[in-house]
């Protein structure tokens, strides 16, 4: 059981070497790779705000959601399907995140992560998943 973090999708959709060639290899050879709607969410958002900053220039959170009001997400549809290809081509299972408010604070404040990072954490613990495919060093803290 391994988990996929939302660098880890990234990396590989942008291939981003090296990491996109160790992301392709250990999907490869997994059997059951998870991640999840805090992930998805997370990885769109990558997606999106890169594609209107190489494409379009913009930079700024406000600019983007008033790119997205006036155009919607057209200009985004073959990177979306590509994320959704990658998901279905790697037998992935987006799991439901699981916390509790109390569980998500007492992560955040032991481990020093950000709470997004806290969900990913606790999502695993409550799937029993002992494994998280991430470039993201916050996570070596968390046993």
């Amino acid at each position: 059981m391994l988990f996929l973090d939302t660098n880890a999708i990234i990396y590989y959709l942008h291939d981003v070497k090296p990491f996109s060639q160790v992301v392709e290899d250990i999907v490869l050879s997994e059997d059951e790779l998870y991640t999840s709607i805090r992930v998805i969410d997370e990885a769109i958002f990558a997606i999106v705000r890169t594609k209107v900053w190489l494409k379009l220039g913009i930079r700024r959170v406000e600019k983007l959601k008033e790119c997205i009001k006036t155009h919607g997400y057209g200009i985004f549809e073959e990177d979306l399907n590509e994320l959704v290809t990658f998901l279905k081509d790697a037998k992935m299972t987006v799991l439901e995140d699981k916390a509790t408010l109390q569980e998500l604070i007492d992560v955040v404040k032991k481990y020093y992560l950000p709470p997004a990072d806290a969900l990913v954490a606790l999502t695993c613990k409550h799937y029993g998943i002992k494994r998280i495919l991430t470039f993201d060093e916050g996570f070596k803290r968390v046993p």
